[in-house]
């Protein structure tokens, strides 16, 4: 995911719920016991708040270079995160499929 244009603070807050999300649906699929990148995330989150953007933007570029492959999720799994992420942020939540 580190290939995305992300313009501020929010977008990045968001992507980082979402990768969050995602690494966390990794773990419980594979039964992992790793969460290091699920928590990289997890603390990326809280320094994103107090962080200016383009300092938790180098951060994030240093984290999303771990990823798991997007090609490992199913469409649902991916709609789950996004899904979370969004209740995460009190976003509305988007009715497609």
């Amino acid at each position: 995911m580190s290939d995305l244009q992300i313009e501020n603070s929010f977008q990045l807050e968001f992507i980082a719920h979402y990768a969050m999300h995602l690494e966390n649906l990794y773990i419980e699929k594979t039964g992992s016991k790793d969460t290091k990148q699920r928590d990289r995330y997890t603390q990326l989150i809280a320094y994103i708040k107090e962080a200016p953007f383009e300092a938790a933007y180098e951060k994030y570029k240093q984290i999303a270079l771990a990823d798991t492959g997007l090609e490992f999720f199913s469409e649902s799994m991916l709609r789950k995160a996004h899904r979370l992420a969004s209740l995460d942020l009190d976003l509305p939540l988007s009715h497609e499929g």
